[in-house]
């Protein structure tokens, strides 16, 4: 997980859905994703959990400090901008669709309605197959 900012934050947002799944207390919501932690990520929570004091250590404060560690703000930027800058170029169409779906997570703000998704894809397809969405429409 240490360099890999993406599985990380998969993980973290696959925790916060079996947990919400669950509806776990909030107790429960921090010792589940704590006990599945594994070598690096358990020693480096086991050393933030021992330097703060016992009732800041909530699963809010445990999310925060997964995403300081693991997610960077600048990951975040460079996916932002990789989805911004996403084109079909010599990708299949599903490979290009798979690729768009993966990155429109970092740019919520920039779709976030269908209409939008629909008109963002579309504008990254190649010329040919804008074309043809544009006669078809007709």
């Amino acid at each position: 997980m240490d360099d890999d900012p993406e599985r990380a934050k998969f993980c973290l947002e696959n925790t916060m859905r079996v947990l919400n799944k669950l509806s776990c207390t909030p107790k429960e919501s921090l010792k589940c994703p704590v006990s599945l932690l594994k070598d690096t990520a358990y020693h480096w929570w086991k050393t933030i959990s021992s330097v703060v004091p016992r009732e800041s250590i909530i699963w809010e404060f445990f999310q925060a400090e997964f995403r300081k560690k693991y997610i960077s703000q600048r990951f975040l930027d460079q996916k932002w901008k990789e989805f911004l800058k996403l084109k079909q170029g010599n990708r299949t169409m599903s490979k290009y669709e798979k690729e768009f779906v993966r990155l429109s997570q970092y740019a919520k703000e920039w779709v976030q309605t269908e209409v939008e998704m629909r008109k963002r894809f579309e504008e990254g397809l190649n010329q040919e197959i804008n074309l043809l969405i544009v006669i078809a429409e007709i």
